[in-house]
């Protein structure tokens, strides 16, 4: 099922499909100053980037915001931690696979929030241990290691982003090291940033993930993934020599998009016996 309901909604968005954003050759993403919120709403314009205002302050009252499928009591700070932290993981995740991908992968966060089992927050959700790779905790580097990383760190700086396969494999570097900063930012529970990606598709894709995340509801867009909990790519897991999940097997698969394919619990059954059947017609 395409995400495109959202159009982000009203047909106010234009976002295609193919959002391409590791690469000028990755397929094409939306045109550059999509419209991703609705008219007069001052609070998307200044989440996605569109306009100025100030990070709001922590305390105040808490209100009712919509995240996905559940309300959650929060105040203004929280409401902008937790729609960070959705953003921040469908760009992570998918932002070379367009924008229907990077919403359905905010989907499945904010399912696993909104899960009776186990309600959550999707900030909480998103550094869970060994959940969603992006986020990983980096193990502690030798001294040596981290005086090297800073070297090459700096002299990337320097450099002029190119638009080669090399430059972008080291730019998908850099930005992956800059979400695991963030990851730590979050567990600590503070407030992320948003990465500086220095090719123009990573910047774009990050700017509509921004505007997905503010809508992230059933009433601007409906989850594509059926309710689905969980994810992977098989062609990574292919890249990087691993088997198809263990846990895949024991789960339905409610969608395919971009190149991650979804999965939720199956619904429990209720199954009556004969015998339960013959004594309800006695």
């Amino acid at each position: 099922m395409r995400l495109l309901l959202l159009v982000l909604a009203l047909a106010v968005v234009t976002v295609p499909a193919a959002a391409g954003a590791q690469g000028a050759d990755s397929g094409s993403g939306p045109g550059a100053g999509a419209i991703l919120c609705h008219p007069g709403d001052g609070g998307c314009a200044g989440f996605v980037g569109d306009a100025k205002r100030a990070l709001p302050k922590r305390g105040g009252a808490r209100q009712p915001v919509v995240i996905g499928a559940a309300v959650f009591m929060l105040t203004a700070w929280e409401a902008e931690r937790e729609r960070r932290c959705l953003a921040l993981t469908g760009w992570a995740e998918s932002r070379g696979e367009g924008a229907d991908a990077m919403a359905a992968v905010m989907w499945v966060v904010a399912n696993r929030a909104a899960s009776a089992a186990q309600p959550s927050l999707p900030c909480r959700v998103v550094v869970a241990s060994g959940q969603f790779e992006p986020f990983a905790a980096d193990p502690v580097a030798p001294k040596a290691r981290q005086k090297q990383a800073k070297a090459v760190k700096a002299r990337e700086t320097a450099r002029e982003p190119r638009d080669d396969a090399a430059s972008r494999r080291a730019e998908a570097r850099r930005l992956l090291a800059e979400v695991r900063r963030q990851g730590r930012v979050i567990r600590a529970g503070g407030m992320p940033s948003w990465p500086k990606p220095r090719l123009a598709p990573d910047r774009e894709a990050l700017r509509v993930a921004r505007g997905l995340a503010w809508n992230l509801n059933d009433d601007e867009m409906p989850d594509p993934t059926a309710r689905a909990s969980l994810f992977y790519s098989p062609s990574a897991q292919a890249r990087l020599g691993r088997k198809k999940p263990d846990w895949a097997e024991a789960r339905l698969r409610t969608a395919s998009i971009g190149d991650h394919a979804f999965y939720r619990h199956p619904p429990a059954r209720t199954v009556e016996s004969e015998t339960q059947v013959a004594q309800a017609g006695d």
